[in-house]
């Protein structure tokens, strides 16, 4: 009693050797040279170098101990999962492809689920596969049928028959909801969790790990069924290039899949009319730890406003969405939801993946609910401006930092919907422009008010780049 005592919160190598060596006189009065070459005084600092780093790893730990605060992606997925979140692996950008024949047909084509074309570009072959069956009719020459970017996988494997006995895919890039599991020829469905799997229940889990592995999870015979040992298991699932496939249109102009019509091979034309979007790269930490506890709060129902734009925000391929008031949209009832969607990568969503989100959507809403969905408006912002130059400085050259720097001021992952520009932001943007002396901005010459449904996106740029008097 009456002694200095080692605060806990003073964890670090100078602190820790401040307070043992004030502590020293209250144990004895033999130690008095404090001098650094003093060999007390030397174990004392290395047990205040061993302290510094414990401290460090406990606070680490610590740290990793909670979703806002984690930073090592496996803690993370850990932490996700005991409120039922999983981060989303990479997803695969989805667009629509134009099938055409150079004149009608006697008979139905019918193009099946599964065909392939490719998009051949300078750095990679990007390859597409359509989702569904589509059907030329005998009058028609073209149809469009929705695609997903990827390649189709498969893997076998042989049961043991136990619990707890997982399989481990080969594929790192597995585009998130692609895999089917099929046991000696029957299909089995993929879920969430357990909790509401009888003991006969066909079930499996995917599980992806922080290092992209994905492990194939039955249940214990008691919660999900058990594949019998020996039974063949048979795995697909499409790796996708992620953010990496969304393309413009008019790329994807190679046919792969040859498609026949009464045993002959029938010469078809594809292309992409629309842009690829939606795509994107597994999911970032920082979107999980907003997006998880806001699909917690809404229990993964959809009642109020923040209930579903949580869980289209959190939807594999939607970038940002906004809830649109009713006074945004003609002829829209009170007891209609309606939501303006923006896929990853920007531009237009993809009939496919607003098909997706609606079945999503309608599956967690109220019954007396309809929900619309709305592809955004992107409202150009046309910047018309006097840039003056330093004494000394490629004029050239400042005109590309400045376009450059309106380029990734209006890019799609930094607007929002609804948020207008402000005149002041894209002054001192310009201003702070390496070699700029100062501007003179003659459109806009105020803030740019963006409504809902719009985002601000960068149109006409004219510049007048000149020395500075």
């Amino acid at each position: 009693m009456g002694r200095a005592s080692i605060a806990y919160t003073n964890k670090d190598y100078e602190s820790l050797r401040r307070e043992l060596l004030a502590r020293v006189p209250q144990l004895t009065d033999r130690w008095t040279d404090f001098n650094a070459s003093d060999l007390g005084v030397v174990l004392l600092e290395l047990f205040c170098g061993i302290g510094d780093m414990l401290a460090y790893y406990l606070d680490a730990q610590a740290a990793e101990a909670f979703l806002p605060t984690a930073r090592q992606r496996q803690n993370v997925i850990n932490l996700c999962k005991l409120i039922s979140y999983r981060l989303d692996g990479p997803v695969a950008a989805t667009t629509a492809l134009r099938f055409s024949l150079a004149a009608p047909l006697d008979a139905d084509l019918v193009i099946p689920a599964g065909t392939t074309c490719r998009a051949r570009l300078e750095e990679n072959d990007i390859v597409f596969e359509t989702a569904e069956d589509a059907t030329i009719p005998r009058s028609r020459t073209s149809v469009d049928a929705g695609a997903r970017q990827g390649k189709r996988k498969t893997e076998t494997f042989t049961a043991h028959g136990e619990t707890g006995d997982p399989i481990i895919l080969a594929g790192k890039e597995i585009a998130h909801g692609s895999i089917r599991v099929w046991v000696q020829d029957q299909e089995w469905t993929e879920v969430s969790h357990f909790q509401e799997s009888g003991s006969d229940s066909r079930h499996f889990m995917a599980d992806t790990d922080a290092l992209d592995f994905t492990r194939i999870v039955f249940g214990d015979g008691l919660r999900g069924a058990v594949p019998d040992s020996g039974a063949e298991i048979r795995v697909e699932y499409l790796e996708t290039l992620g953010a990496e496939g969304n393309l413009g249109p008019n790329l994807a102009t190679e046919l792969l899949s040859p498609i026949y019509l009464d045993g002959g091979l029938v010469p078809l034309a594809v292309t992409n009319p629309v842009p690829a979007t939606g795509g994107a790269d597994r999911e970032p930490l920082e979107h999980a730890r907003r997006q998880a506890p806001a699909e917690v709060r809404s229990l993964w129902k959809a009642v109020t406003k923040e209930d579903y734009l949580a869980l289209a925000e959190g939807f594999p391929g939607v970038a940002k969405a906004q809830v649109l008031d009713v006074n945004d949209c003609k002829n829209i009832r009170y007891y209609q939801v309606n939501l303006a969607v923006a896929p990853d990568g920007g531009g237009p969503s993809s009939a496919l993946l607003k098909q997706d989100l609606a079945e999503y959507l309608e599956s967690r809403k109220v019954i007396t609910v309809e929900i619309n969905l709305f592809d955004p408006v992107y409202r150009p912002v046309s910047i018309d401006a006097e840039v003056f130059a330093y004494a000394g400085e490629d004029l050239d050259l400042g005109r590309s930092r400045v376009e450059q720097a309106l380029a990734d001021f209006f890019a799609f992952d930094r607007m929002s919907f609804g948020a207008p520009v402000h005149f002041s932001d894209l002054v001192a943007l310009l201003d702070g422009v390496r070699g700029v002396s100062h501007v003179r901005m003659y459109t806009p010459t105020q803030d740019v008010d963006i409504r809902a449904g719009q985002i601000a996106a960068l149109g006409q740029v004219n510049l007048d780049v000149r020395r500075a008097s």
